[in-house]
Parts: C-alpha cells; structure tokens; sequence
C-alpha cells in the first residue's frame, strides 16, 4: 500500500487530546501553526514568536499528572502558556493563577527588575463547561471593583480606570459550548475549534482556504498513520482514563463514608432523644451493633 493511500484510510487521532496536542502546535518547526491559532484568539498580529519547551520527555506522557503545556514567547515581550485540558479541571481557575504565577516569577527572576518583567498570558481550551458565563470564550483580567459611594472623592477623573494591570490574562476556551451554539464560521478562531473539535467536514473545507490549517491537517494524518505515535497516545489516553476512574473511585468512596457518617449522627440523635432500637435502624439502615456503640 503506498503511502498516500495509507493516509487516506488511517483514522486520524483526536486534535482535542493534549499529547496529539502538543505535538502538532508545540513542535519546533511548526511555529507558524501555533502561531496562527495564538493570533486566532488573541486577535493580535505575531510578528516574532520563540518556542520555549517544545521536546516531550517520554515520562510524561504516562505520568497521569504531568501537564503538556505549550510556552512560547511573543513579539519579544510577551509569555503565553497554552494547554488543552482533557480530563482534570477541578479548581481550573486557581491552576490558571498559579501558572501565570509562576511565568512572572521566573520573568523577574531572570530580569531582576519589576519593570522588564514580560506581559503573560495563559491560554486553556477545556473539554468541559466549567466557567458560569454564556460565552465558549471568556477572558479574564484583574479589575477593579466598582467605587462604592462611602469611599468616593472627588479627584477630578471623568473616567475611572477599569483594570490593575492588562500584563496578566486569561483565556478559556470551553469546547462543549462552542459544540453547543453550532456556529456559522465568523473567524479563523472558529475553523481552528471545528478543526480541534474533530469535524472530519469542515477540516477539509477549510485547509483549503488556510495554509496554516492544511499543514496542522496533513502533519494529523502523518502523525496519525505512524504507529510509534499511535502507541504514544494510547499510552497517553490509558494514563487519563486510569487517573478519571481513579478520581470517580476517590469521590465515590468519600460520598459513601460522608452518608456513613451523616446517617451515625443522626442515630446518636434520635438514641439521645429515647428512640425505640428498631426505629433507629429502620431509619439509619444501620446495624444494631453500630448503634449501641455511638
């Protein structure tokens, strides 16, 4: 079977998994596909970008913590840290303030001056709703509350200013509600989340309209027919189902013990008031034996 044919039939591996992820939008080299999608949301003009990690040390790919990440820097002046989370987003928000954190610190740690230290900003696309906004996009910045009228004086300013600082973002991009609205293609933004997304129709459609596209599409479907990758990302996908089952099993357990619990207050109480035994256990469903010992 020649080559072309053995692209044709392969099935292309999921963009929307984090290690297929990184290797087509990290990968040194494809600096102008990452480029695109990062102009894509931003909505500003690249002019010079530097990746910063693009090797994936094999260890961590079945680490079921490790986070493959994508850094980057941007005309110079500029730190972006994208990810695509698949699995764990619990607490999402205060990890995105914690690596955004962490790229200021290391900026001032190499500048060693506050005001040579880089704008950042953090980048998420999440397989999941986890943000209680009517939006697949939502940025986020540090603003200043509302002036409260007992602490209103009058300094003259016609208009007060809305943000700390705009040196710090933060983008999330919720793929089930872009699913969701089903949008008419309004911007390159959106041929990349249909392309994210797996929308074997539109992937087709529109690498023929962008350049940037059809490299991301034809390097997929390489990478897709070459067998050490496949092995990769199943290895990748069996780490995240392993720690989600694991997580179910966590919760699971602590439901059970909570009720446990709940259900043993509740009999001390009624003991405490002179409840009939049988009465206690009908209404517990706790044994005798745990019931005199409470």
């Amino acid at each position: 079977m020649s080559n072309l044919n053995k692209l044709k039939e392969v099935d292309m591996l999921p963009l929307s998994n984090d290690y297929v992820f990184k290797r087509i939008f990290g990968k040194g080299g494809n600096e102008k596909i990452l480029k695109s999608l990062l102009e894509a949301i931003l909505k500003i003009n690249i002019q010079k970008i530097e990746l910063k990690n693009p090797e994936i040390p094999k260890e961590t790919i079945n680490e079921k913590l490790s986070i493959l990440d994508i850094k980057a820097e941007i005309n110079d002046n500029t730190m972006i840290d994208i990810e695509l989370q698949v699995g764990n987003t619990v607490a999402i928000e205060r990890r995105l303030v914690v690596y955004n954190a962490k790229m200021i610190a290391g900026e001032i740690k190499v500048s060693e001056k506050y005001q040579k230290a880089k704008d950042t900003i953090v980048i998420c696309i999440i397989n999941d709703n986890v943000v209680k906004r009517n939006a697949y996009l939502s940025l986020a910045m540090l603003k200043y509350e509302k002036t409260e009228e007992i602490r209103y004086v009058n300094i003259g300013y016609e208009k007060e200013e809305e943000y700390l600082t705009d040196m710090v973002k933060y983008y999330i991009i919720e793929l089930p509600k872009f699913k969701k609205k089903k949008p008419k293609v309004a911007d390159l933004l959106e041929k990349w989340l249909y392309v994210i997304g797996g929308d074997q129709k539109m992937m087709e459609e529109y690498k023929k309209e962008n350049e940037e596209i059809k490299e991301a599409i034809e390097q997929l479907k390489e990478m897709s027919a070459d067998e050490y990758e496949r092995e990769l990302y199943e290895i990748r996908e069996r780490s995240r189902l392993t720690y989600n089952t694991e997580m179910y099993e966590a919760r699971r357990k602590g439901l059970v013990e909570g009720e446990q619990q709940e259900k043993k207050r509740i009999a001390k109480k009624m003991k405490e008031k002179g409840a009939e035994m049988e009465y206690i256990k009908e209404m517990t469903g706790l044994t005798e034996e745990e019931i005199k010992v409470l």
